[in-house]
């Protein structure tokens, strides 16, 4: 049994020190850009097998522009070299097909650490061990044995411990996401591969969307024409999910499930989309979503037609999340209401753009070398409980700075900038007088309370430090920083970053503000947990750099 303590020393500095002091001398400078070398080999993880034609790839961390991505192949032997690397800290990592990738320094199939390199430094003997990936294959017949061509089958897995912290109120369900997708060919065979170690669920489905051999197979036209007649199923054959066995894959293995599809009777969603100004609404795609399932290989749909009329047919019966959505030149609509579908045709459901408020608001640049405020976007997100009816608003920025978020239904809502350059964040954002950072935004009876000003700034902090074990340094460590307290309207801004080499880590351009840092130390045994350290709080202004130092003193009982 091991015991962990952690010591925090926080540390803080004016300033981050530059890559090049000001009045360097030329053969300074070259010292400092000198490239680096990296060099190694990739085996196979069960018999110590050179692997050949191995992808290894560096991929530098927080590129202020373009990441720089440098690479090579394994040759006979399983060896590569990576040469003239500028210094940085890289992702570094080896995949090949058949195995799951693997990160510098991992534990077979865990997350590994980044590698630094000094100017100059030559990395020599580093080793790959690749674990061979699981696979699942299967046949998929009709009621009568025959084939069936052009089903998905889909492999879904829950969220791990760490998703859920993300995710916030989202991660409270037990939702499902697809992890690898397969479509049956002309024997009714699929085959999915590349597979971690883990726990899956398996699901069969009809589809009618388009295979990629769609010219060599007019049948799912006519299959999204009619409609589809078959009940998805999951393993080992069963229409409710609470029924169905999940499956465990060891690395390496493979595993087969078929599948007998059933005919059911499905029924025809139809309708018309009313636009906001009450005409038909064109161009707008309608879906049938299924709730806590995030799995798009089998999704229904329909566009309106120039009446903004829809048709979905082959529904089963059963719960669903109708949702409409519309670009309109700048402005986006969408909407969702909840559907009951049962044996009988529905067919008299309207749908309305425009119910809710239009925002308006502008951007403001607290620096004025920022470029592009035409390629961002503004968006809502909404931080209901009810995460299957959540709504989400967006719209583009204007060169101007000026943005309309069109038709946001009442409720409350978290406000995110896409598109920003790296090291910006925002500032500031306020609607009439409330703090939209800590409040949100607040639509009641389609009235938001004014105009929504959002300043950004490239004034971000760092935060960087080490961990170590016995003064020796936790390589791949994790480490994240939240901010405190966590709310649905900043956990965006929560980071996390790994070890290098040599128990360092840094998170560069941190939003200014308050934050709880921990460190975990993963366990390379899935059924072990993670040992984490006591959380530290740190308090970054604008333009700091702060470290800190964790201490994980590990000891054995006598």
């Amino acid at each position: 049994m091991r015991r962990l303590s952690v010591a925090v020393a926080v540390a803080l500095c004016a300033s981050a020190l530059s890559a090049q002091k000001p009045g360097a001398s030329p053969d300074q400078a070259e010292k400092q850009s000198a490239p680096c070398r990296v060099s190694g080999r990739v085996v196979n993880a069960t018999e110590g097998a050179p692997i050949k034609s191995a992808q290894v790839v560096l991929e530098q961390e927080n590129a202020k522009r373009k990441a720089g991505v440098f690479g090579a192949t394994t040759d006979q032997d399983g060896r590569f070299e990576i040469k003239s690397v500028p210094p940085g800290r890289y992702r570094f990592f080896a995949a090949h097909a058949g195995f799951i990738s693997q990160q510098y320094q991992a534990k077979a199939t865990e997350s590994g650490a980044l590698l630094s390199l000094a100017p100059g430094q030559e990395v020599t003997d580093v080793l790959f061990r690749l674990v061979r990936a699981a696979v699942i294959t299967g046949h998929v017949t009709d009621e009568s044995g025959e084939p069936m061509l052009s089903v998905s089958v889909s492999v879904l897995r829950k969220l791990t411990a760490d998703e859920k912290e993300d995710w916030g109120q989202r991660g409270k369900k037990d939702r499902l996401f697809a992890s690898a997708t397969a479509i049956t060919d002309d024997r009714g065979d699929y085959r999915l591969f590349g597979l971690k170690p883990g726990e899956y669920y398996v699901k069969a489905a009809d589809t009618s969307n388009p295979p990629y051999y769609s010219d060599q197979d007019p049948l799912w036209m006519v299959r999204r024409a009619l409609g589809n007649s078959y009940a998805p199923l999951y393993y080992p054959g069963v229409i409710q999910l609470g029924q169905a066995e999940t499956v465990k894959l060891r690395a390496g293995e493979e595993m087969q499930a078929d599948f007998e599809m059933r005919h059911i009777k499905t029924v025809e969603v139809s309708g018309r989309v009313v636009a906001a100004d009450g005409g038909p609404a064109t161009h707008t795609y309608v879906q049938l979503l299924t709730p806590d399932e995030d799995d798009w290989s089998d999704e229904l749909g329909s566009s309106t037609d120039s009446k903004g009329e829809f048709s979905i047919k082959g529904v089963p019966p059963g719960s669903y999340v109708l949702s409409a959505q519309q670009h309109d030149q700048e402005k986006r609509y969408m909407t969702r209401m909840k559907l009951d579908v049962g044996n009988e045709k529905v067919d008299s459901l309207t749908i309305s753009f425009g119910r809710g408020t239009t925002i308006s608001g502008r951007i403001v640049l607290a620096d004025s070398r920022a470029t592009g405020v035409d390629r961002m976007h503004v968006s809502l997100s909404s931080v209901s409980e009810d995460d299957d009816m959540a709504g989400f608003a967006w719209a583009e920025v204007k060169k101007d700075g000026t943005f309309q978020i069109a038709d946001v239904a009442d409720g409350r809502y978290s406000l995110h900038v896409m598109g920003m350059e790296q090291g910006w964040f925002v500032k500031s954002a306020r609607l009439g007088g409330e703090d939209v950072t800590q409040r949100g935004v607040q639509v009641e009876r389609g009235n938001s309370g004014g105009s929504l000003e959002v300043v950004l700034s490239s004034a971000s902090a760092q935060l960087d430090g080490s961990v170590t074990d016995h003064d020796k340094p936790v390589v791949g460590a994790q480490v994240r920083a939240r901010p405190d307290p966590v709310t649905p309207y900043n956990r965006h801004r929560s980071r996390s970053a790994t070890t290098d080499q040599n128990g360092q880590f840094a998170f560069d351009d941190l939003p200014p503000g308050k934050y709880r840092v921990l460190a975990k130390l993963p366990s390379a045994a899935p059924e072990v947990p993670p040992v984490s350290s006591e959380p530290q709080v740190v308090t970054l202004s604008e333009h700091d750099h702060q470290s800190v130092k964790f201490v994980l003193e590990a000891s054995t009982p006598e």
